[in-house]
């Protein structure tokens, strides 16, 4: 896992739930019952806002509306590029072969395209390693299994975060037309690191979350969609303030 990401699971809102009960504890083990009114206040809210009411809904809804798939596919398109982040690298170890996780979408709408687009080649860009394998190298063998020629399958490596692959596929693609698959929610951060470094990109989106139902009792279900979402909304910000987009 990259440090960006461990630091979210540690501080992002999903983890609040686990710190704020741990303040209300301490709080009333230290006698400070004021501070622990005031956690156990935001503890309060932190549930109605995040695991009662659809906030995840409402935000992811924002994200994956900015792009909707295409109605129809374009006549030219140079090459297929797949953002890695669908793999779960120890567990691919274990059974090894390719194990997706919730976004494995954006591995398997590959093959299809690849019938689409019978001329394009298939890329896979990522580089994250684990345990001494890689994201791409799983992606890449579970095409290959599925039948897709060793010839049309190519990787691009070592580009950690979405504004790196970008870089990379400027670098390897220049001057080509590509057909961008990643996930939904996080389209518009691809897109607009596309538009930075001048790739010709179409964004073609998959692994839909928001939900159709407003109201949901998944808690769980519930709090997963804001943290992602909010984990998006927190990466732009940090690629405009840091002066990459």
């Amino acid at each position: 896992m990259s440090l960006n990401y461990l630091l979210w699971a540690l501080f992002g809102p999903a983890a609040w739930f686990v710190w704020l009960t741990l303040l209300t504890a301490i709080f009333l083990l230290c006698g400070a019952l004021r501070s622990a009114r005031a956690a156990s206040a935001l503890l309060a809210l932190w549930t109605i806002l995040f695991a009662i009411l659809p906030t995840g809904n409402w935000l992811m809804n924002r994200l994956e509306a900015a792009y909707p798939r295409p109605a129809a596919l374009s006549d030219r398109i140079d090459a297929v590029v797949v953002l890695a982040g669908a793999e779960r690298l120890r567990a691919s170890a274990l059974s090894g072969s390719l194990e997706f996780d919730s976004h494995g979408e954006r591995v398997s709408e590959a093959l299809a395209l690849a019938q689409a687009y019978p001329q394009a080649k298939i890329w896979i860009v990522g580089g994250v390693t684990q345990d001494g394998s890689r994201d791409v190298d799983w992606t890449a063998d579970y095409w290959r299994r599925a039948g897709l020629p060793q010839g049309r399958i190519a990787k691009i490596t070592g580009t950690l975060d979405t504004c790196a692959n970008a870089r990379g596929i400027a670098a390897s693609l220049p001057g080509k037309r590509v057909l961008l698959v990643t996930s939904g929610f996080h389209m518009p951060r691809a897109m607009a690191c596309m538009k930075a470094v001048g790739v010709d990109a179409i964004a073609y989106a998959v692994d839909r979350q928001t939900s159709d139902r407003q109201f949901s009792p998944a808690f769980n279900e519930n709090i997963e969609r804001a943290d992602l979402a909010l984990h998006e909304y927190a990466g732009l910000a940090w690629y405009r303030l840091s002066g990459r987009l």
